[in-house]
C-alpha cells in the first residue's frame, strides 16, 4: 500500500493560520479515509468502467473492438457469434450488476446480468455470467474472453439454441359442438436431396411433379436451388389422398421422403373451404408484420373464420433455449436439460353454427354441376346460417356469400311486398297480358308461361306462375325508392358481420323507367347472392328481419356490429304472413309442386330465372327460394335453365335429407 510521509516539526511558538489549518484537516481526512478503505488514489478505477465497455458492447452484439488480453477482438466476436447465432432474431440488453473483489489486487470478478428478448414470447430470459478482469502491468483493467461469458458453464464448440414450440391451434366448431376443423393426419412429400444417391435432382423433381400433379417447372428449380442436405417439400396431402396416389409411380421417384405430420384441417377436402379457411406457414411479411407476435414456423390463418379469429386460434407460441452441440452441417444436437422454457399456450376454439351433416349433403348434391353454384340454408327462429356449400364449378369462390346475380323472379317477392303497401292483399286481382311495354322495351312472360292465368288474375296467382308483365306493370304505381325500400326490409343490402366477407345485396334507389320495369321482376341493376336471397326467405318465415349469424361464440363480435340500423319500414308480421300465403301457393299449385313430397307438407317457396350475356337465346341463372321446418334455402346455378328445372329437384333433395336429420 502507498503511505504518505508525516509533516515536518514546527516549533511550538509558530501558529499556522486558518488555510493551514484547513489544508492539515483535508490531509489528515484523506489519509484516515485510505487506511479504512485499503484503497489507492493512483488506481480509483476497480474495474467497473471496463466491465460497462463489455455490456455495452454485448448488447450491440459486436465485441470486435475489444481487447481480451490474450484473446483479440475479432476473435472474440467469431465465438459470440458461434454461440449465439442459433438464438434467431433474439436480441440481448447486459448490465454490469456488480463487480467483487477476489482477493488478489490484480484481479476482479464483474457480473454481468442477461435479458435476452425472445421473439413471439412476452417474458424474457434473464441470467449472470462472470466476466473476468486483470491488471495489466500498465495498470489497465483487461476482460478475459471465454463462452463462459455469453452462458455459465458454456464451453468452446458449444452454441444457444431457441427452439419455438408452437401452440396447438384451436378447434373450429360446428352446430352442437361438433368438430369441424381440427388436427388431422397428413404426409408431407417431397424430395431429400441427401437420397438422390447421384441422381439428377431436377429430374427427380419432374418425376414427382407428376405424379401429385404440381407445376413441373417451379418445382424442379425449387429442388434444383436447394443445397445438397435439404429436403424440399411438393406439398403436404390429406392421409386419403396420399393413399390415392400410384404406389408404383412414387416408389420410383429418386429421393422421394414421405413425412407424417397433422394439420388443422376440415373433416374432407373442400369443406366449407371459403368459409373455413385454411392455414398455412407464415411467410416472411407475416413475421415482419407480426411485430414479434409471429415465429418463423407459425401456422397463421387464411382467409374465413381461420384468418378472422387467427389471433384466437392460433394460441401463443412458447420457446426452448439449449445447449447444442453443432454437427458438421450447422445443425444443432441437443446436449441437456433445457435452460429456459416458455410452456406454449393453445389456442382457443370458435364456434360456428354451421351443420356438418347438411353442409356435406350440399356440397354432395352440387358435386355433378359444372357451373358455379351454390346452397345457402338459414334458420328463421335463430338466423344462424347452417350450409354455406358451393358447387366445383365455383373454383373456390364463395358464390355462396359473395356472388353477386340478378335475382330473376325470386325479386317478385320484394315487388309483391311493394304492392301490398298499396293496399293490395294475396287476392287482389292483376292484369297478366302476354307481353308489356315500358319505354319501348316490351317485356313477355316466358313462352312455357300457362295461357290460362294470362288476363285477370289474383296477386297469388301471378306469384305462383310467375307472370312477369302484372309485375312490370306496377312500374308508375311503386317508385325505385319504394322498391328499395320492400327490399331493404326483406334484408336485401342490409349491414352485417357475419365474421367473414359476405354481400347481402343491392338496390338502386333511382333508376330510368326502363330499368326500374326490369328491376321489378328481378332483372336491371339489382344484385343478390345467395345468403342474401336464403335470409329473405327466412325473414318471410319468421314474420320479421332475420338477422343472419355464424360465430355463436360470445364476446367474438360485437353486438352493434352484426347488424346495421335496419330498414326505415320494417316488415311486419302481417305482411309476412300475406307473403307466406302467396309462397305457398307457389308449392301447392305452382312450380315447385316437387316440395309437395316433403312431411309435413307445409313449404314455401319461389322459382327464378334471370337472363344474362349477349348470346340469342340469353344464357340463363337458375334460382329456387324456400322454407321448410324451420331451414330458408337458397339454391342458385349460374348457368342453369328454369329455376324449376334445375333448382327444384336440388332443393328438395336438400329439405328431405334435412327432414330426415333435423339440427339443433
Amino acid at each position: 500500500m502507498q503511505t504518505f510521509p508525516s509533516s515536518p516539526a514546527r516549533p511550538v511558538a509558530q501558529r499556522p493560520g486558518p488555510a493551514g489549518i484547513r489544508a492539515a484537516a483535508v490531509s489528515l481526512a484523506l489519509s484516515a479515509g485510505l487506511l479504512a478503505t485499503g484503497c489507492s488514489v493512483l488506481a480509483p478505477d476497480d474495474g467497473r468502467e471496463t466491465a460497462e465497455r463489455v455490456a455495452a458492447a454485448l448488447s450491440a452484439g459486436s465485441v470486435e473492438e475489444l481487447d481480451f488480453g490474450d484473446v483479440g477482438g475479432p476473435l472474440a466476436q467469431q465465438q459470440y457469434e458461434e454461440a449465439t447465432s442459433r438464438l434467431g432474431e433474439a436480441a440481448a440488453a447486459v448490465e454490469v450488476s456488480a463487480v467483487a473483489d477476489t482477493g488478489q489486487e490484480d484481479r476482479r470478478d464483474a457480473t454481468l446480468a442477461w435479458s435476452w428478448d425472445l421473439p413471439g414470447v412476452e417474458q424474457d430470459w434473464t441470467y449472470d455470467s462472470s466476466l473476468p478482469l486483470v491488471r495489466s502491468a500498465s495498470g489497465e483493467w483487461l476482460p478475459a474472453w471465454s463462452a463462459s461469458v455469453v452462458q455459465p458453464g458454456l464451453e468452446e464448440g458449444e452454441a444457444l439454441r431457441a427452439r419455438t414450440v408452437a401452440a396447438d391451434r384451436g378447434d373450429v366448431l360446428g352446430a352442437d359442438g361438433e368438430v369441424l376443423v381440427t388436427e388431422r393426419p397428413i404426409r408431407r412429400v417431397g424430395i431429400d436431396r441427401s437420397r438422390l444417391d447421384g441422381a439428377d435432382p431436377g429430374a427427380a423433381a419432374r418425376r414427382l411433379a407428376a405424379a401429385v400433379d404440381i407445376d413441373a417447372d417451379a418445382y424442379a428449380e425449387a429442388v434444383e436451388q436447394a443445397g445438397p442436405e435439404a429436403f424440399v417439400e411438393a406439398l403436404p396431402l390429406r392421409l386419403e389422398d396420399f393413399r390415392e396416389l400410384d404406389a408404383q409411380q412414387m416408389e420410383a421417384v429418386p429421393g422421394l421422403l414421405v413425412v407424417e405430420d397433422e394439420l388443422p384441417l376440415a373433416p374432407s377436402r373442400g369443406f366449407a373451404a371459403d368459409l373455413l379457411g385454411g392455414v398455412s406457414p407464415a411467410t416472411v411479411e407475416d413475421v415482419q408484420a407480426s411485430g414479434g407476435d409471429l415465429a418463423a414456423d407459425a401456422l397463421v390463418g387464411r382467409g374465413g373464420v381461420q384468418e378472422r379469429f387467427d389471433d384466437r386460434l392460433r394460441g401463443t407460441p412458447g420457446v426452448v433455449v439449449e445447449e447444442v452441440v453443432p454437427d458438421g452441417d450447422g445443425a444443432g444436437a441437443s446436449a441437456g436439460e433445457p435452460l429456459f422454457e416458455v410452456p406454449a399456450e393453445p389456442g382457443e376454439p370458435v364456434a360456428v353454427s354451421l351443420d356438418r351433416e347438411l353442409q356435406a349433403t350440399a356440397e354432395e348434391l352440387l358435386a355433378g354441376i359444372e357451373s358455379p353454384s351454390a346452397i345457402v340454408a338459414v334458420r328463421p327462429s335463430t338466423g344462424e346460417l347452417v350450409v354455406s356449400a358451393n358447387g366445383p364449378g365455383s373454383e373456390g369462390y364463395s358464390t355462396a356469400l359473395l356472388g353477386q346475380y340478378a335475382p330473376g323472379s325470386t325479386f317478385k317477392v320484394v315487388t309483391a311486398l311493394g304492392m301490398l303497401r298499396e293496399g293490395d292483399t294475396p287476392g287482389s286481382v292483376v292484369p297478366c297480358p302476354p307481353s308489356t311495354t315500358v319505354e319501348g322495351v316490351r317485356i313477355n312472360n316466358v313462352e312455357s308461361y300457362p295461357a290460362e292465368f294470362t288476363g285477370s288474375i289474383t296477386l297469388t296467382e301471378a306469384i305462383a306462375h310467375s307472370c312477369n308483365t302484372a309485375f312490370v306493370d306496377q312500374h308508375d304505381r311503386i317508385s325505385q325508392p319504394e322498391l328499395a325500400g320492400a327490399a331493404a326490409a326483406l334484408g336485401i343490402g342490409a349491414e352485417t358481420d357475419l365474421g367473414v366477407p359476405v354481400f347481402t345485396g343491392s338496390v338502386p334507389e333511382e333508376e330510368e323507367p326502363a330499368q326500374h320495369a326490369a328491376a321489378l321482376f328481378g332483372q336491371g341493376r339489382t344484385l343478390v347472392s345467395p345468403l342474401a336471397m336464403a335470409n329473405l326467405t327466412a325473414s318471410v318465415a319468421a314474420g320479421e328481419l332475420v338477422t343472419p349469424r355464424l360465430v355463436t361464440t360470445e364476446g367474438l363480435l360485437e353486438d352493434d356490429a352484426t347488424a346495421g340500423p335496419g330498414p326505415e319500414r320494417p316488415l311486419t308480421a302481417e305482411e309476412a304472413e300475406q307473403l307466406r300465403t302467396m309462397m305457398r301457393a307457389v308449392v301447392s299449385s305452382g312450380h315447385l309442386g316437387v316440395l309437395q313430397e316433403l312431411e309435413p307438407d307445409t313449404a314455401i317457396g319461389k322459382t327464378g330465372t334471370a337472363e344474362f350475356g349477349d348470346e340469342d337465346p340469353p344464357r340463363t341463372h337458375s334460382w329456387v327460394i324456400a322454407e321448410h321446418e324451420d331451414l330458408a334455402v337458397a339454391v342458385f346455378v349460374e348457368d342453369g335453365d328454369l329455376g324449376s328445372i334445375t333448382g327444384g329437384p336440388l332443393v328438395r333433395e336438400f329439405l328431405a335429407a334435412a327432414s330426415e336429420a333435423p339440427v339443433g
